[in-house]
C-alpha cells in the first residue's frame, strides 16, 4: 500500500509491475506476434491514451458517454435510494467523472456518515488525480484505489459490512468477448451479497452509420488514441514503431454485433522488440485488431446476465434505445 500526500483517508494498491510486464509479454507474443495480429484494448490507457479517450467522450459523434450520462443524472436519486449504500465499487474507474453523481447521492443520504470509493484501474496516475479530486469533494468519503487487472482487483478486494453498489459503466463490457464477459460479470458476482447490487452500462445494436462514426469521429481524436497504443508498446517493450505508418480503421460487423477496431500497415515493414530481443514483419494493408466493441438487443442482454448468475431489477434507457443501464442483482 502507497499513501500519497499523506492522506489518511486514500489508500492506493499496485498490483505487482513485475506480474503487469509478465502479463503484457503474453499478450503481445500470442497476439500481436501471432496471425491475425490483435492486441488487448487495455493497453490503451496509459495516462495520454487516458486522456485522449476523455477527449473522445466530449466529441459529436461519440453518444455512449453522453447518452449514459444523462441516464444517470435522470436516475442516480432512484438507483441510491434502492440500493442504500455505504460502498461503492468501480470498474475501469478512470476519472471517475460520471460515477461521481453517484458519489454525491451517496453523501447526500448519509450526511456527516462515512462512506468509501473502490476505485479500480490499470493507470496509476488517473487514479491518483481523479481520488484527491473526489477526497477534496467529500470530507467523509475514504478511496481505496487498485492499480491492476480487472479480475485480480476484484478478487484483492478486502471483505466489506454494508450494501455495496458495484459499477461497471461506460459500456466497457462490450471490449471483452461472450465467455471474457461472463467471466468477469461472475467474478463481481462472486463477491455480492444479497443486499448488493451491480449497476452496468450497455450500447445497444444500432443503425450502422451511427456505430461507425462513434468509433471514427470526424475530429479524429479516435485515431489518435487507436495509435497512441503503439506508443504504449514502444515505451514498455522498446519497440520501433512509427505511427505515420499506421492509419485507424473502425468497422461495424452485423454478423457479430460488434464494432471492430483496427490499426492497418501503410508499407511493408519489420518491427523490433528490444525487450523481447525479437522482431516480426508486419505487411503493407496487414490489420492489426485492436478492440472489439460489442452491441447488445435486450434479448442478448438477459442472456449475458443469465450465464453471470445476475438478474435484472430495473432497467433504464432513453427514448431513441440508444442504451442501457441496468440495476441488477446476484441469483441465490
Amino acid at each position: 500500500m502507497h499513501v500519497p500526500s499523506n492522506n489518511k483517508r486514500f489508500q492506493i494498491l499496485q498490483l505487482d509491475p513485475q506480474d503487469s510486464f509478465a502479463v503484457l509479454k503474453s499478450d503481445v507474443q500470442h497476439g500481436l506476434f501471432q496471425l491475425p495480429r490483435s492486441l488487448p484494448p487495455k493497453y490503451f490507457y496509459d495516462e495520454n491514451g487516458s486522456a485522449l479517450f476523455d477527449a473522445i467522450c466530449h466529441t459529436e459523434d461519440y453518444y455512449p458517454t453522453r447518452t449514459e450520462a444523462a441516464l444517470l443524472q435522470q436516475n442516480a436519486q432512484h438507483i441510491i435510494d434502492q440500493v442504500k449504500p455505504n460502498t461503492c465499487v468501480e470498474l475501469g474507474a478512470g476519472t471517475s467523472a460520471k460515477t461521481e453523481v453517484l458519489l454525491s447521492k451517496i453523501n447526500s443520504r448519509l450526511g456527516e456518515s462515512p462512506f468509501t470509493f473502490f476505485s479500480i484501474d490499470v493507470c496509476y496516475e488517473v487514479l491518483v488525480d481523479s481520488a484527491q479530486r473526489l477526497l477534496s469533494s467529500y470530507k467523509n468519503l475514504s478511496v481505496h484505489s487498485i492499480v491492476g487487472e480487472y479480475i485480480p482487483a476484484i478478487r484483492s478486494l478486502p471483505p466489506h459490512v454494508g450494501p455495496t453498489l458495484y459499477a461497471f459503466i461506460g459500456s466497457s463490457i462490450g471490449n471483452f468477448t461472450e465467455k471474457e464477459s461472463v467471466k468477469l460479470l461472475s467474478e463481481v458476482a462472486n463477491k455480492m451479497n444479497s443486499n448488493d447490487y451491480f449497476l452496468i452500462g450497455i450500447d445497444r445494436v444500432k443503425d450502422k452509420q451511427v456505430l461507425e462514426r462513434a468509433y471514427d469521429d470526424a475530429e479524429g481524436v479516435t485515431a489518435k488514441f487507436n495509435l497512441n497504443v503503439l506508443n504504449v508498446l514502444n515505451s514498455k517493450l522498446g519497440a520501433n514503431f512509427e505511427l505515420q505508418q499506421f492509419s485507424h480503421q473502425a468497422i461495424y460487423n452485423e454478423q457479430k454485433s460488434q464494432i471492430e477496431m483496427y490499426l492497418v500497415s501503410l508499407c511493408d515493414q519489420e518491427i523490433h522488440f528490444s525487450e523481447l530481443k525479437q522482431s516480426i514483419q508486419i505487411e503493407n494493408n496487414e490489420k492489426i485488431l485492436t478492440e472489439i466493441s460489442r452491441k447488445y438487443t435486450k434479448a442478448s442482454i438477459q442472456e449475458l446476465l443469465r450465464k453471470s448468475g445476475l438478474i435484472e431489477v430495473e432497467h433504464f434507457e432513453p427514448k431513441n434505445e440508444y442504451f442501457s443501464l441496468l440495476l441488477a442483482k446476484k441469483i441465490f
